[in-house]
């Protein structure tokens, strides 16, 4: 067991990943403004789950941008957090992927409510097909915030709006939701 180990991790070790053609040093990251700091590294490591269809590690992501383990494990966890990546537990680790592409450009609604934003796309993965339901919110300055999401299954949807439906009347009877007339 062990010597299948060492072989899958010498195998891992050995792939390269694919990157951006353009890294920032870590002393232009270090010059960085915090949020921009933020931003940069988020956004590379997107790109990197991007550019890695089948998948990377947070060691491969570590050895191929010099980035610190904590920082690449908290970004990719955020990111799987607001459901824009996913990962699946391999044995000796996790892998990350990009979470799916657009199945169709014309699969995607925005529901605006004030400053709330949810936004409904319809998504592809080797999971399958699902419906990714991200909620966003605008500051003053019209700036976006991802502030959380959720994916479920295309097949599960009728019988997740069923549910939905019967909370809407418990809600109702609280007082705590308003008749909506559809």
């Amino acid at each position: 067991m062990i010597g299948i180990v060492v072989k899958h991790l010498q195998k891992v070790k050995s792939m390269k990943v694919n990157t951006p053609t353009t890294i920032l040093s870590s002393e232009e990251i270090t010059a960085l403004k915090p949020a921009e700091r933020e931003t940069y590294i988020r956004n590379l490591i997107k790109s990197i789950l991007r550019l890695n269809e089948t998948g990377v590690m947070v060691s491969e992501i570590v050895e191929a941008t010099n980035l610190n383990r904590i920082t690449v494990t908290k970004h990719l966890e955020y990111l799987v957090a607001i459901r824009e990546a996913y990962k699946k537990d391999r044995g000796i680790g996790a892998v990350y992927y990009l979470n799916g592409r657009l199945v169709h450009p014309t699969d995607r609604l925005n529901i605006n409510f004030g400053n709330k934003i949810y936004e409904f796309v319809k998504l592809e993965n080797p999971e399958g097909e699902f419906v990714f339901i991200q909620e966003k919110e605008q500051d003053w300055l019209r700036v976006t915030t991802v502030k959380g999401g959720i994916m479920l299954r295309c097949s599960d949807l009728r019988e997740f709006l069923k549910g939905l439906q019967k909370f809407m009347v418990v809600a109702e009877q609280c007082g705590g939701a308003k008749k909506v007339g559809y």
